[in-house]
């Protein structure tokens, strides 16, 4: 992994960094807290050799000799000898082996000076201990250095320090606990986070959208917190959602060199990844810029486009397929100033896929497509069911709305891999509900379309050449599509190409 990589997995998992860290700066704290606090008195003895008539030679030799001994000196501060005397001294409530255990004594090299410490939770009882050390390892030196039959030691301990009373504890360091339970925190949070980020397979942004699925991101939709009140950006023409969804309009447009994209099928992965949303706001993105758009409820199983536009499901494309009635009567055109139609669902039933299959369908589709409408289906997520890979090979190919931060790696490579098993044409894939980073400088650019002239000039003519048809008469809410004018959409370069360019654009 890079910087960047360990950069993102902070950034996506950063709350478990931050709760490890708190972790350990807790527990560091408690460890401290739950600490008897212990107190050191050190104790420094100047070991010596007494000769009155010693000459220079003799004091160099004197002093070498002291050096040596002292280091043994060192070893039997903490005997019990020392111990007993000092416990029967002080009143001491130790044994001789607890007592060695708070006793540390050491020689700096090269000379003849011994430093006693002691430890002791009371601050007092250290000094008295200190001291009363000292005393004794100057007698005890002296008696094991006195030459038997001699009358005195030619070494002698001298205290050049006495212990004084310590002011604050050595123990529990809080400051170093705090810092090591930081560090160690912190890094058991940045690594978690990091194995979490690279054992977590849910796709993250639109540049892995493009890798796992193999196929160019056409589209990036926001993730808006108002889309949930407000599904559509009818209601709201002058956002940056609304213009997302006219950019991918116009992505949609440069698809194809040759020939344009005349009908298609909106599904998904799995639910809950907004496809629905994203099949109405292209529809009436397309009915915005004067296209006629047909947009039928493929989902027979969890149909929302009635919902979303509000609109009566009773007659819909089950009656349309089942030959209950004509495509024309299921229509309904939802808003006087769009040449937007909706065709619901209809009644629910029992095999949808085996009835999105029947050649009915695709000739309804070449039907419509033949007197100039756009036919965009919205339909069933992928992985669960086959009805979109069916829907796909009756319509010129199908988009692929993927959740960014929700839906999963292999659950997109599953959807692509169903597409492809039925040689379906894929479009492209949506990356939807994109974590905006910060406000773009630009948001305050976005201008409201001049009262959609476009789409009231198409709704009109649409309405100027609206024909009876052999079903009866229709409801005031269905009527015939009219017949688009002829639009050239040759362009110059390669279809991956172009949808390439406009996207990185």
């Amino acid at each position: 992994m890079d910087i960047r990589a360990y950069l993102q997995a902070l950034r996506a998992h950063w709350l478990l960094a931050v709760l490890l860290t708190a972790l350990g700066v807790a527990t560091a704290t408690t460890y401290s807290m739950s600490q008897t606090p212990v107190y050191r008195s050190d104790v420094q003895l100047f070991v010596s050799i007494s000769s009155a008539d010693a000459g220079a030679a003799d004091l160099s030799q004197g002093n070498m000799f002291t050096q040596q001994r002292v280091k043994s000196y060192a070893d039997i501060v903490d005997s019990p000898t020392v111990t007993n005397a000092v416990i029967k001294s002080l009143h001491l409530p130790y044994t001789a082996d607890e007592l060695a255990k708070q006793i540390t004594a050491e020689s700096p090299l090269n000379t003849v000076l011994l430093n006693i410490a002691v430890t002791d939770p009371s601050p007092k009882q250290a000094r008295d201990i200190a001291n009363a050390v000292a005393s004794q390892v100057s007698k005890f030196i002296a008696a094991i250095e006195t030459p038997k039959g001699g009358k005195s030691s030619p070494i002698k301990a001298t205290v050049t320090k006495s212990a004084s009373l310590p002011t604050a504890p050595v123990s529990p360091k809080t400051s170093l606990n705090l810092a090591l339970g930081v560090l160690i925190g912190l890094a058991a949070g940045v690594g978690l986070a990091v194995l979490r980020h690279r054992l977590d397979n849910t796709i993250r942004g639109r540049r892995e959208v493009a890798e796992v699925a193999g196929v160019a991101v056409v589209g990036e939709i926001a993730d808006d917190p108002k889309t949930v009140e407000r599904p559509l950006i009818i209601d709201e023409p002058t956002g940056p959602r609304a213009e997302e969804f006219r950019r991918l309009r116009t992505n949609i447009r440069f698809l194809s060199i040759d020939e344009r994209i005349d009908s298609f099928v909106v599904t998904g992965s799995v639910p809950a990844e907004g496809k629905s949303t994203v099949a109405a706001n292209i529809a009436i993105a397309l009915a915005q810029s004067g296209e006629t758009v047909v947009l039928i409820d493929g989902d027979l199983r969890k149909p929302m486009v009635a919902t979303l536009f509000g609109l009566p499901g009773g007659v819909g494309l089950t009656s349309v397929l089942l030959g209950d009635v004509p495509i024309e009567a299921a229509m309904q055109h939802w808003r006087p100033d769009l040449p937007l139609y909706v065709v619901t669902s209809g009644p629910t039933p029992p095999n949808p896929s085996e009835l999105l299959g029947t050649r009915r369908l695709a000739d309804l589709v070449r039907g419509l497509v033949a007197k100039g409408v756009i036919v965009i289906f919205d339909s069933s997520p992928l992985v669960p069911v086959t009805d979109a890979a069916v829907l796909a090979r009756a319509t010129d190919g199908a988009l692929v709305v993927t959740r960014v931060g929700s839906t999963k790696t292999d659950q997109l490579e599953t959807s692509i891999e169903a597409l492809q098993h039925v040689d379906a044409r894929i479009l492209g894939v949506v990356a939807n509900r994109v974590k905006r980073k910060k406000r773009r400088s630009y948001e305050g650019y976005f201008t409201a379309p001049s009262n959609d002239r476009a789409g009231v000039s198409a709704a009109k003519a649409a309405q100027a050449v609206m024909a009876p048809h052999d079903a009866g008469p229709a409801s005031a809410d269905t009527v015939e599509p009219p017949q688009r004018r002829a639009t050239s959409y040759r362009r110059s370069g390669t279809s991956n190409g172009v949808g390439k360019h406009v996207n990185q654009r």
